[in-house]
């Protein structure tokens, strides 16, 4: 039987190909994080504090949602290598595992909704803000989930653009529900500030994951994909745990770490939040490029290796850097010729043109310096997310669990602490090593990649692949 998609039948890893797979998973993504970004430009209107409160709460919640989310994407792997093969009726299996991990993580995330919230915030300036928030995204994670896992069947075949529709529509009624929420409507709906931005965002995720289990169990696919063998394969289940729970928990790590940044920055003084808070919601938007980059790596990557052509790999790597190239210029436009602007007109201006924050001459000197730190920090991120992506094709998922997990509290918190924090040195040092980090991150991963070591992985059983 030969593989059903384009992707497949001739696999070459060229940039083409490359963007064709990319592009609708960087506008799937784009939409879902603009839900994120979308909260951060309703809740600066509202409130600095809700503002700040979204970031140190959303980024430990991310942590938890997001590090599930990251293991029932393994599911994407799995199915490009079965589709590279050829052995589409296994297609389905995998998915289906990560169904019910997603359905069981249910135990973790009730009793983070309920108590988790006070025992993480009670402390913090911000703590009744950031309960809320993040007792409300708990609530959700496991939608989050769910849509990982279902995407997964759609992206490992190479079947992206469905994602699109889906995530456009996630994403106006998120920006509805966002303006509704928030401010409330006079007689209808009460102002419920930034809880009504969690409520919003939590339903997006979990629409698109309802519209993409339904496209998943269609009956054509049941027939042609097994996506109907529901029943728990504990043998599938532990391969693809193998795979994916270290990516989950370095993806867990890392955000928690980035959690611990935004704190120490609460800490410090209420100019380094702020200016950190907005530099945060700008790389979050921008990362669908990387995401969604790095993603298609996967897919194509794990279709190479199904395929038995791991040598095109390279001409994929060197695809993707050109793309991440053309990006960065593009963003550069933004985040380093005219950041102020950028920054006034999304986050402080109202609606009307009027603004109740302002940016002293001294803050706006230090958000220019942390943009461009930002746009360096991204450009590295760019080269990391492709190479993790192609490293995670290879099943490869140990290594970036210690080498990533490391790298951020070695390389990022422990230096930020002792000369920020402790020092009491301004957010431009802080922005300035995220750039240090990435560039040695990058570094590390760089030679993992040339020393091949990650070819010799096998990730779709330990039988050999055969062309039926």
């Amino acid at each position: 039987m030969k593989p059903s998609t384009a992707l497949t039948s001739h696999p070459e890893g060229s940039i083409r190909e490359l963007w064709r797979i990319s592009f609708p998973l960087m506008i799937s993504t784009f939409a879902s994080l603009l839900m994120i970004f979308t909260d951060r430009i309703f809740l600066a209107r509202y409130s600095l504090e809700a503002l700040n409160a979204s970031v140190n709460a959303g980024t430990l919640a991310w942590a938890i949602v997001g590090g599930c989310g990251m293991v029932t994407a393994m599911s994407e792997v799995f199915v490009a290598q079965y589709n590279g093969a050829g052995k589409l009726q296994e297609i389905g299996r995998p998915v289906w595992q990560m169904i019910w991990f997603a359905i069981l993580s249910l135990a973790l995330f009730i009793p983070l909704g309920i108590w988790g919230g006070p025992a993480f915030f009670s402390h913090d300036i911000y703590a009744k803000s950031e309960i809320i928030y993040f007792r409300w995204m708990m609530f959700f994670g496991p939608s989050y989930a769910l849509l990982t896992a279902f995407a997964g069947f759609f992206i490992g075949r190479g079947k992206t653009r469905v994602m699109i529709l889906l995530a456009i529509a996630a994403n106006l009624l998120n920006i509805l529900l966002d303006w509704m929420l928030i401010f409330g409507v006079k007689g209808w709906i009460p102002e419920l500030g930034i809880q009504g931005a969690a409520i919003a965002t939590c339903t997006g995720y979990a629409l698109e994951a309802s519209m993409l289990a339904y496209l998943f169990l269609r009956k054509k696919n049941r027939q042609q994909f097994g996506t109907g063998a529901w029943k728990p394969d504990w043998a599938e289940m532990k391969r693809v745990c193998r795979v994916g729970i270290p990516q989950g928990v370095f993806s867990c790590l890392e955000v928690l770490g980035w959690s611990i940044f935004y704190w120490m920055m609460t800490s410090v003084s209420e100019k380094h939040i702020t200016i950190s808070s907005i530099c945060q919601s700008f790389t979050i938007l921008l990362s669908f490029f990387y995401d969604g980059l790095s993603r298609g790596a996967a897919a194509v990557a794990g279709n190479l290796i199904g395929a038995a052509k791991k040598e095109l790999i390279g001409k994929m790597f060197k695809a993707g850097t050109s793309l991440l190239a053309m990006f960065s210029l593009v963003i550069g436009l933004f985040l380093v010729v005219d950041a102020q602007d950028t920054v006034r007109i999304l986050f402080f201006e109202h609606f009307d043109g009027a603004s109740n924050i302002v940016l002293d001459a001294e803050m706006q000197t230090a958000l220019k310096t942390c943009m461009i730190c930002a746009f360096a920090y991204l450009f590295f991120e760019g080269i990391r997310w492709l190479l993790s992506g192609i490293l995670v094709a290879a099943g490869d998922t140990w290594f970036l669990l210690i080498a990533g997990s490391f790298s951020v509290w070695v390389f990022l918190l422990l230096p930020i602490y002792l000369l920020v924090v402790k020092m009491h040195l301004p957010v431009e040092v802080a922005w300035l090593l995220t750039v240090v980090y990435s560039a040695i991150a990058v570094t590390i991963y760089w030679v993992r990649f040339k020393r091949g070591d990650w070819q010799d992985n096998s990730i779709v059983g330990e039988e050999k692949l055969e062309t039926e």
